[in-house]
């Protein structure tokens, strides 16, 4: 389905939906206008680094502390890059349970020959369009309105599927063992990891589907994703994950300021966070920080190191190799964006495709906004009088 007709079929979907609502006597009672759900997130640490538990590490390299890895010549095998992108809004909320709507898109660019060109990924949709509601939190009224979505052509996704439908209707409770539908707040916040979770299983399916693409198997050509790896089959081992954004530092006591005063063209020995110890084998994966460029004026000691994960068994000297095949992307710079010290260009390049197909949605959005403003009890109320 083109993107540019998506807007239009989703509202209209939740439009029909509200309309039976209302007959029902069930009214959702218009939000926040306008407001983003992941600009409220500023201040926190990043979502890819939630499950960060400030464990000790398990280091792979000994003694830990800094290695030079070398200067790069310029060559670098990253030839493809994957990126996601999400924004959601709370439109109303049913009593105390929030409505939020979110899109999420997703791409694989692949550049030959110093230029890019989108991969030909058909299935998944590039763009999801989903509506998110405290389901399984027990309230009648959630669960009827969730009923007239489905009514309206919306689908549910099963826990162990990729996104293959743009419109869907996720339950933000699903995974909470006891939901109080009364926590405003924490609903909302669950949303947002939904809406999370539903750009990494886009992103997963999209990787899965380069892995096994004749052309990815037939050539040394490796692929960077932006942040960590989430979904990397056994029979593929060229996946980076590139994690621009070190908010809660992996490393504890005198690592620490190791790290901190990590010097740019530097690395850090190679290790596996404590949290991934604590998960399936499979879910391991070798990190080091990078030192991209200089500490920047006005930035803190942190702002241009990258995380980088790898396959769990590769080694030091092709970690090495990895370093300077990144230091090989920072040309050119990924400004204007202010994470750019610690950014690579390509990974840039794929954000500038992706947002407007987000943000585009934004502005389709109005027509619910006065449907929901006209259809509040107090309204109802009134023209019943005259």
């Amino acid at each position: 389905m083109m993107s540019g007709s998506m807007p239009k079929d989703f509202v209209a979907k939740i439009s029909e939906a509200l309309s039976g609502a209302e007959r029902r006597g069930i009214y959702v009672t218009a939000g926040a206008g306008s407001c983003d759900l992941e600009a409220q997130q500023f201040g926190r640490q990043p979502l890819e680094e939630e499950d960060v538990s400030g464990g000790r590490p398990h280091h792979l390299e000994s003694p830990p502390g800094p290695r030079d890895f070398g200067v790069h010549d310029g060559a670098s095998r990253l030839c493809y890059f994957l990126d996601g992108v999400q924004s959601s809004r709370e439109i109303g909320r049913i009593e105390m349970s929030p409505v939020v709507v979110a899109t999420v898109a997703a791409t694989i660019v692949n550049r030959c020959d110093r230029r890019f060109t989108r991969m030909p990924l058909e299935s998944p949709p590039v763009v999801v369009q989903a509506v998110i509601l405290p389901r399984s939190a027990g309230d009648p009224k959630v669960e009827a309105f969730w009923d007239l979505l489905i009514e309206a052509g919306f689908s549910q996704l099963g826990p162990d599927d990729v996104p293959s439908s743009p419109h869907l209707v996720l339950d933000s409770a699903e995974y909470m063992s006891e939901a109080d539908p009364s926590d405003y707040v924490g609903m909302r916040e669950r949303s947002l990891v939904r809406v999370r979770a539903l750009r990494e299983r886009l992103e997963g399916g999209m990787l899965r589907r380069w892995e096994g693409d004749d052309r990815v198997l037939d050539s040394d050509d490796w692929i960077a994703v932006d942040g960590q790896l989430k979904d990397i089959a056994e029979s593929n081992r060229r996946a980076l994950g590139l994690i621009k954004s070190v908010a809660r530092p992996e490393f504890v006591g005198k690592d620490v300021a190791m790290l901190l005063d990590l010097e740019p063209g530097m690395r850090t020995t190679s290790f596996v966070p404590d949290w991934q110890l604590r998960r399936n084998l499979n879910e391991q994966r070798t990190s080091w920080y990078l030192r991209m460029w200089p500490r920047q004026r006005g930035a803190d000691a942190l702002g241009s190191l990258m995380r980088i994960e790898a396959p769990r068994d590769t080694g030091p000297e092709m970690i090495d190799e990895i370093s300077r095949w990144v230091m090989a992307e920072r040309a050119p710079l990924a400004k204007p964006d202010s994470r750019w010290p610690a950014m690579i260009y390509p990974i840039h390049y794929v954000e500038k495709l992706l947002k407007p197909l987000v943000q585009g949605s934004e502005r389709a959005y109005s027509r619910l906004e006065r449907q929901l403003a006209t259809a509040s009890p107090a309204n109802a109320s009134a023209n019943g009088r005259n």
